[in-house]
C-alpha cells in the first residue's frame, strides 16, 4: 500500500528535524510532507537542507492543525494517510504497523500509540476514548505498555499518531476546518464511525512523544480554543437534545471549569467561545454517535474532571497538559492526563 506521512508544524525546527531522521529509518517506504504554518524560525530552509526527499509545504499564515493537513491531503493519491505530530521519535516498525490493518477491508483508521517520554514503559496515548457527553480522553493513558496486546480498539486515533484509508479521507473532505485546534480528531473519528469504518488499534506502531507545544496549552488562547472545540462537537453531534439527563451530565463535567475560568482568572473569553461554538454547531450534520461508542462511564469521568480541575487549581498540573487536562497530542497549534475535551 502506498502510503504518505504528513508533519503539520510551527516554529519546532530542532524537534521536526528529530522527527524526520526516524522516519528516515522506517521499515516500510512511505512518502514525508510537511506542512510549515508560517514558521519564523527557518523551518523550511533546514529540512531541504537535511531531508532533500521531504516535500514541504509553506503557508503564509497558521491554518490550524486540520486545515494545514487537508491542503495537502487531499490532493495526494495513494492508499494510506499518515499523521505525526512535529514532536515526536517514530520507532522503525511504526509506519509499517499502522499501515497493516487496512488489509482488513472494514478498517478506515488505524491508532498508533504515543508513549511518554520521561518513562517510556508507560502509554501517552493509544488513541481516542468517549464518555456519552463525548467527552474524549486519550486511551490508556499512564497504563504500562504490557496491556496493549490484550487492549480493544479505541473510538478513533489520536491525530498525533495516527492512519486513515485515503479514499475514505477525501469522501469525507477530510477534517473540519471550523476546529483551528482540539477536537479536530475526535469530529473526524465520528465521522468515520458514522460512515461505518472501524478503527484498528495498531499495538506495535510506537513513538516517543516529547510534548514540544506551538501553543501553550496551559495559555488563555489554548483555553479558549479548547472551550470552542468542546461546544461546537457538543452542538454538531445535537448532545442531550430531548435527553435533559445527558444535559446535566454536561453541565456537571464542563460548567465547573468555565465558572474556574471566569471567577479566579477573570477570563471571559472560555465562556464567550463556547457560546459562540453553538451557533457554528447547529449548523453541522445533526448526527447522534450510538452510544455504544462510550466507554468512559459518567462517575469515571466525572472523577477524572474532579481531578483534573483540583490539579490545575492548585497549579499541581504538569505544564505540558493542555487546557482541558490532555496533554498535547503533538504538533497542532499547539496543540491531553487524559482528558480532551
Amino acid at each position: 500500500m502506498k502510503a504518505w506521512v504528513v508533519i503539520p508544524t510551527l516554529n519546532a525546527r530542532e524537534l521536526l528535524l528529530e522527527t524526520l531522521a526516524s522516519l528516515e529509518r522506517q521499515t516500510a517506504p512511505a512518502g514525508v510532507v510537511v506542512v510549515d504554518n508560517a514558521s519564523t524560525d527557518g523551518t523550511a530552509e533546514a529540512v531541504a537542507a537535511r531531508h532533500p526527499s521531504v516535500r514541504v509545504v509553506s503557508n503564509e499564515r497558521n491554518l490550524g492543525f486540520g486545515a494545514a493537513i487537508n491542503r495537502v491531503a487531499l490532493e495526494l493519491e495513494g492508499d494510506v494517510l499518515v499523521l505525526v505530530n512535529n514532536d515526536v521519535v517514530c520507532e522503525p516498525g511504526f509506519v509499517a504497523e499502522l499501515v497493516e490493518p487496512f488489509g482488513r477491508p472494514e478498517v478506515g483508521m488505524t491508532a498508533g500509540v504515543l508513549l511518554q517520554a520521561d518513562d517510556p514503559g508507560r502509554i501517552d496515548s493509544a488513541g481516542i476514548e468517549l464518555d456519552t457527553t463525548l467527552r474524549s480522553w486519550d486511551y490508556l493513558w499512564n497504563e504500562p505498555t504490557s496491556l496493549l496486546d490484550r487492549a480493544a480498539d479505541p473510538v478513533g486515533p489520536c491525530g498525533g499518531a495516527a492512519a486513515y484509508r485515503l479514499t475514505a479521507f477525501k469522501e469525507l473532505a477530510g477534517f473540519d476546518e471550523t476546529l483551528f485546534a482540539y477536537w479536530e480528531d475526535v469530529d473526524l473519528a465520528l465521522r468515520f464511525r458514522a460512515a461505518g469504518w472501524q478503527c484498528a488499534l495498531a499495538a506495535h506502531a510506537r513513538a516517543l512523544h516529547r510534548h514540544g507545544q506551538t501553543l501553550g496549552a496551559a495559555s488563555p488562547a489554548a483555553r479558549r480554543l479548547e472551550a470552542f472545540g468542546r461546544g461546537y462537537v457538543l452542538a454538531k453531534y445535537r448532545v442531550g437534545r430531548r435527553r435533559p439527563l445527558l444535559r446535566a451530565k454536561v453541565a456537571l463535567l464542563d460548567w465547573p471549569a468555565l465558572a474556574i475560568h471566569l471567577l479566579f482568572r477573570r477570563e471571559v473569553g472560555p465562556l464567550r467561545e463556547r457560546l459562540r461554538a453553538r451557533a457554528a454547531g447547529l449548523r453541522g450534520s445533526g448526527h447522534r454517535p450510538p452510544l455504544e461508542l462510550a466507554s468512559v462511564g459518567f462517575v469515571t469521568a466525572l472523577r477524572r474532571q474532579a481531578s483534573l480541575l483540583s490539579l490545575r487549581f492548585r497549579g499541581e498540573l504538569p505544564a505540558h497538559f493542555g487546557p482541558a487536562g490532555r496533554a498535547p497530542r503533538a504538533g497542532r497549534p499547539e496543540t491531553r492526563p487524559t482528558d480532551r475535551a
